[in-house]
């Protein structure tokens, strides 16, 4: 794993970094080339401990959506791709208030 810096990015990510900048969490790039938000340990253990359809269903139940920062937290400390987190966020097929996302202030 390589940690890569916000400059060093494609620019496809370019409009999704601007509402990223309130968190300093890390990027890498896999051996394959992937670029992903860098894995906490912990959380992929709990992850693969436990069925994240499970711990969505909590998020939910407690009015949590994916807006909610804290949702987004746990998929960057999961290590997920910086791809697959834009489809479930960002993109208007999977999260229809995408729009609406505001980053917490500082």
């Amino acid at each position: 794993m390589k940690t890569i810096t916000r400059k060093e990015l494609p620019s496809d990510y370019d409009e999704m970094m601007k509402t990223e900048q309130h968190h300093k969490h890390e990027i890498t790039m896999d051996e394959q080339g992937t670029i992903r938000w860098k894995e906490d340990p912990f959380i992929r253990q709990f992850i693969d401990d436990c069925s994240l359809n499970e711990i969505c269903i909590g998020f939910h139940a407690k009015g949590n959506n994916k807006n909610t920062e804290s949702y987004r937290e746990l998929y960057r400390k999961m290590g997920y791709s910086l791809s697959g987190y834009w489809e479930i966020f960002y993109w208007d097929m999977n999260n229809d208030i995408a729009d609406e996302y505001e980053p917490p202030k500082e």
